[in-house]
């Protein structure tokens, strides 16, 4: 009867999600944090946009961000409304912040979309280099992104980082 009620408990816990003991000493993974970002777009019709978003720890090396921007876009010499929403995901070269820059690479897509246009779809390429958590700034980590995905991409990102690993 005791074995049984052990055994039914262990099923339960495991079945709610319950972490294990050993799950509970492994290392820090962030929640879910913001980010603000200023972008570049330079391509055949260059753009600005300003635009924010979340991104979702998936595990402890990568991260996936989802945004939404808007801005102008250039064509013919003449500003035009431009908007996109991008969903990409990044691999951490160092999770764990041992050194004071952050490198990671990753990609997604994207869907731009222009004043009077349709919705256009790119494939997104990304490198981020990110510098020191800023304590004074709320936990602020500034980064820039540099990518490929509807022209040559050039971002200036702010994220809330609520970890500090160092």
């Amino acid at each position: 009867m005791m074995l049984s009620r052990s055994l039914i408990a262990g099923a339960l816990a495991v079945a709610l999600g319950a972490p294990s003991a050993s799950a509970q000493q492994g290392p820090p993974v962030p929640g879910v944090y913001s980010e603000y970002r200023a972008d570049a777009i330079v391509g055949r019709h260059p753009a600005g946009e300003l635009g924010a978003g979340v991104v979702l720890p998936v595990g402890i090396y990568v991260r996936t961000g989802f945004d939404a921007a808007a801005g102008a876009v250039w064509e013919n010499g003449a500003p035009r409304a431009a908007a996109r929403t991008d969903a990409i995901a990044r691999f951490l070269l160092d999770p764990f912040r041992e050194v004071p820059i952050g490198i990671s690479v990753g990609g997604g897509l994207s869907l731009a979309y222009v004043d009077g246009d349709r919705v256009r779809p790119y494939v997104v390429a990304v490198v981020d280099i990110e510098g020191e958590r800023h304590r004074g700034m709320a936990g602020i980590t500034p980064a820039l992104e540099l990518g490929l995905g509807g022209g040559a991409r050039i971002g200036v990102v702010l994220r809330r980082s609520p970890i500090r690993y160092r």
